[in-house]
């Protein structure tokens, strides 16, 4: 399993290094600051380009039969339900507060608010639940 990773970090190291001999190449200045740059940006990608062609294949053993009876399932349900609930109530308690203050604030920022607050929530009820349950 170790020269599969190997030539996958290898992959990864000869692909990013060539994107970014090619962004340098294209380039008018600051050849090896560009080279670098890109390198350093595309390895994580081309990391995992090298784990799908010399990896992947042999850790999997195949397509879980029923995905719905698994616990990550079950705590991703209990998180999301949970986190709309909350969602609901936030956004009915926000409304009833501007009306009452007549405060007007731009839909963008709300619409933001709300949907950074949901992605928290759920975030932080399934590793609660993850880390109860386990």
């Amino acid at each position: 399993m170790v020269p599969r990773h190997v030539a996958a970090v290898l992959t990864g190291l000869l692909v990013a290094s060539g994107i970014g001999l090619l962004a340098g190449a294209f380039g008018d200045d600051r050849f090896w600051l560009r080279t670098l740059v890109f390198a350093a940006c595309t390895v994580g990608p081309a990391y995992g380009l090298g784990w799908l062609l010399f990896v992947s294949g042999t850790v999997d053993p195949g397509p879980v039969t029923h995905p719905e009876e698994s616990v990550e399932h079950d705590w991703w349900h209990r998180s999301a339900a949970g986190a709309f609930l909350d969602l609901l109530s936030v956004a009915g308690l926000g409304a009833a507060a501007l009306a009452v203050t007549g405060l007007e604030v731009a839909a963008t920022t709300v619409l933001m608010a709300l949907l950074v607050l949901g992605f928290a929530d759920v975030a932080v009820r399934f590793t609660v639940l993850s880390r109860r349950d386990a």
